[in-house]
């Protein structure tokens, strides 16, 4: 029993020491060299060796010059190679170029630059070798199809090495994030190891090549894990690997291909199926090409041999998880509902917060006095309660006694302590314990002003707490009422508008598709804003329609940080024709009006119209803050009190000096035709529908003055052929009547840039007390 535990202590020291930083460097330094050396023994047309020169191009930062070393000793060993000390050129000039390019993490890091490392000193070396010895257009073509080759084998390479990197927590994308292999993944191993077995394909024993039959094992291995998928690709692989090696075995593309499909078709059903599917395509495929009775032979052989091996191996329950998706164990409902629960969760914990700081003002006025008085008779009931004396004080002298502690009021305040003078001659020359007394009511005093001071502050961070958690907690509320409108997420669409952000250059970090319980999809996806393509929002929105079968409207795009959010949703019927007019107050070159049209990626147009305190360049900077801070936040998905609260504590907070502005919110759904109206301190709003119109209006606060503003809000319908006119207090500084019919005169057919104009034109004109504003005027008509 000793024994064992020291074992298991034993193989426990020996797990941790591997685990360790050092043993990490050195296994990936020795992995780099043993695949140098190995891969630089495989043959390309039975003379050529561009793998080594892949390996060290494809090997991790840290293996590099183990790599190199490797692949230098493996063509030095004697091989059928042609001209060795052309790859030992090549093999310079490509860790020359890995070392010169090691700082540029974005070079590095891109998938194609492993490829193009090793394309150029296979190409540059080769064609030196054409002009040197005056070769002919056909071998000039070989070592063209060769640098290519070394190319595409160090683009797998690479990727097969980022995948163990990966799964050992050496990656960049952390240890085992990869829990599952594509397609892609597949291929790429597939291919490196048939790479690296192509080194053992000369090995053979009375004809029967070592490395075929390892290559054959690998193809039954990928079909049992990967089912169709692993053995159609491991297969295909293989074959074209082993088809270009050596002349006169092309037919092994086609049979060990067919070979490895039949096999992942039959995986399911054990592992005799798929090797006796493997063995029957493999002989079939082999006739059908017509090759000699001496390869059939020894192919048959091979396969045999495989096959054995195959059976003989026990199956991985680990390596098959590695190569199949897992189906969800949590439905989409189920998600929803628990991403709904957590948030409310959340947003109930963020409103308790504040319960915390009333607490402790409780436990501070049960240890202090709560006000003056109370000091005083705390500390009489310290002081007076064994006292002889205390009968006559408070008795018989009771009136003096209390007037002597009233007109301690004045003192206490003015010196924030008491001396002996300060009580009445007749207190001090009855009371035999006078001074402590005072040094009694010193200490409750000094007690009682902490328990104030606490008060205040707790006061100011209940003040602060309370707002900037009930904004949070607002907003996670927001999250759960949008998340329970979800009823699916559509995963293959999501791949479709993936595929297509790749092929417009763009890389997408997330690709979402979900479809609400009205039926309408909306596509949102994540991006990196760094070393990206410009997006053709037209393009993008015509091949995201075709690839998920429904019409979409153009892009949202918002920026935070390092990311770019793109959402779109299904064009809606209604669309909204705009117009709009702005004059400087005095013809300067700041306004203090600013206003945002856009639409929210969810069917909803929006339009802020802020309007800053005053005219010229401070206002100007208070309008656009807001309404560019309003445009984020409701971009983002915040919703409209959590977004005014936000803006709100933002203009307080951006200077000790008064700053406010107006915020007017227009909100059309697109889809419905339902129209919200937000206001703080917003002028009116004209509605005109069909022959009638409506003047909204509410009486609200302006942002940035005090915390607590709110909304003043109303709710229309509204159709085809209405108008939202949106305007600045300055419009309406003369009255609102005539603006009201300049609206109903206006006709449907005609640029709604027109009454825009008009309005600002006539509100200028009407405009009699001496003095100038910004004027603005938004026109949105619903088409």
């Amino acid at each position: 029993m000793m024994e064992r535990v020291k074992v298991r202590a034993w193989i426990e020291t020996i797990g941790e020491q591997l685990h360790t930083e050092h043993m990490r460097k050195a296994l990936t330094a020795a992995g780099s060299f043993l695949l140098g050396l190995i891969c630089s023994r495989g043959l390309m047309f039975g003379k050529y060796a561009p793998f080594g020169i892949a390996a060290v191009a494809a090997a991790p930062r840290g293996g590099l010059w183990a790599g190199a070393m490797g692949a230098f000793l493996g063509y030095l060993l004697p091989s059928p190679v042609y001209v060795p000390a052309r790859y030992a050129a090549a093999l310079v000039a490509v860790t020359a170029i890995r070392w010169a390019l090691s700082e540029l993490k974005t070079v590095n890091s891109h998938q194609l630059f492993a490829p193009a490392a090793a394309f150029l000193p296979l190409l540059l070396t080769g064609m030196t070798m054409v002009f040197l010895n005056g070769s002919v257009s056909y071998t000039a073509a070989l070592y063209v199809a060769e640098s290519f080759l070394g190319a595409g084998s160090a683009f797998f390479l690479k990727r097969t090495a980022n995948i163990i990197m990966g799964l050992t927590g050496e990656g960049r994308e952390g240890p085992r994030n990869r829990t599952v292999f594509d397609t892609g993944d597949i291929a790429a191993v597939s291919v490196s190891l048939g790479i690296v077995l192509l080194a053992f394909s000369d090995v053979s024993i009375m004809g029967v090549s070592v490395g075929r039959i390892l290559l054959v094992l690998l193809v039954l291995c990928c079909a049992r894990a990967g089912g169709i998928a692993g053995g159609a690709v491991a297969g295909v692989a293989a074959g074209a690997i082993q088809g270009l090696a050596t002349a006169g075995l092309s037919y092994l593309s086609g049979a060990y291909g067919l070979g490895g499909l039949m096999a992942g078709v039959f995986a399911p059903m054990g592992a005799v199926a798929a090797a006796a599917a493997f063995i029957i395509s493999h002989g079939v495929a082999s006739l059908q090409v017509g090759a000699g009775g001496t390869q059939i032979f020894t192919g048959s052989i091979e396969v045999a041999a495989a096959t054995v091996s195959y059976m003989l191996m026990p199956r991985s329950r680990r390596l098959g998880e590695l190569f199949g998706v897992r189906p969800d164990t949590l439905s989409g409902g189920a998600l929803r509902g628990n991403i709904v629960m957590r948030l409310r969760y959340a947003a109930q914990a963020l409103l308790s917060v504040s319960d915390s700081v009333d607490e402790i003002s409780k436990k501070l006025s049960v240890v202090c006095a709560p006000n003056l008085q109370g000091v005083y008779n705390k500390s009489t009931e310290t002081i007076c309660a064994g006292c002889g004396m205390s009968g006559v004080c408070w008795r018989k002298y009771k009136d003096e006694t209390l007037d002597n502690f009233a007109q301690l009021y004045r003192p206490l305040k003015e010196k924030e302590r008491l001396e002996t003078s300060d009580f009445t001659k007749e207190f001090s020359g009855r009371c035999c314990r006078v001074g402590e007394m005072r040094d009694e009511v010193n200490k409750n005093y000094a007690r009682y002003l902490m328990k104030e001071a606490a008060e205040l502050r707790a006061a100011q961070v209940r003040e602060v707490v309370e707002g900037h958690f009930h904004t949070t907690a607002g907003i996670l509320e927001e999250m759960a009422g949008e998340f329970s409108m979800y009823q699916r997420f559509d995963e293959e669409a999501a791949g479709r508008v993936a595929a297509i952000l790749r092929e417009s250059g763009v890389t997408p970090l997330e690709v979402c598709c979900r479809v609400d319980r009205f039926g309408r999809m909306t596509v949102e996806a994540e991006i990196s804003r760094e070393r990206q393509k410009r997006l053709n929002r037209a393009a993008f929105t015509r091949e995201v329609s075709e690839a998920c079968g429904r019409v979409f409207a153009p892009p949202c795009v918002s920026s935070a940080e390092d990311r770019c959010r793109i959402q779109m949703c299904q064009r809606p019927q209604l669309q909204i024709g705009r117009g709009f007019s702005q004059y400087c107050a005095g013809g300067g070159a700041f306004c203090g009006d600013s206003t945002n049209v856009f639409y929210d990626g969810c069917g909803r147009l929006i339009a802020v119209l802020s309007d800053g305190m005053g005219t010229g360049g401070r206002a100007a900077v208070d309008g656009a803050m807001t309404s560019a801070m309003a445009e984020s936040l409701l971009k983002a998905g915040i919703g409209f009190d959590s977004m005014l609260e936000t803006v709100n504590s933002a203009l307080i907070a951006k200077s000790g000096d008064e700053s406010l502005a107006t915020m007017d919110v227009a909100c059309i759904d697109l889809f419905s035709g339902k129209a919200e109206f937000f206001k703080a301190g917003a002028a009116c709003t004209v509605l005109r529908r069909g022959r009638h119109s409506e003047l909204i209006e509410a009486s609200s606060v302006p942002v940035g003055i005090m915390p607590g503003v709110e909304f003043a809000e109303a709710e229309r319908e509204v159709d085809v052929g209405d108008i939202v006119v949106m305007v600045s207090d300055g419009v309406v500084a003369a009255g609102s009547e005539w603006l009201i019919d300049l609206v109903m005169a206006w006709d449907e057919e005609e640029n709604p840039n027109l009454l825009a104009q008009r309005i600002t034109d006539e509100a200028r004109r009407r405009r009699s007390d001496g003095h100038e504003d910004d004027v603005t005027a938004l026109v949105l008509v619903v088409q």
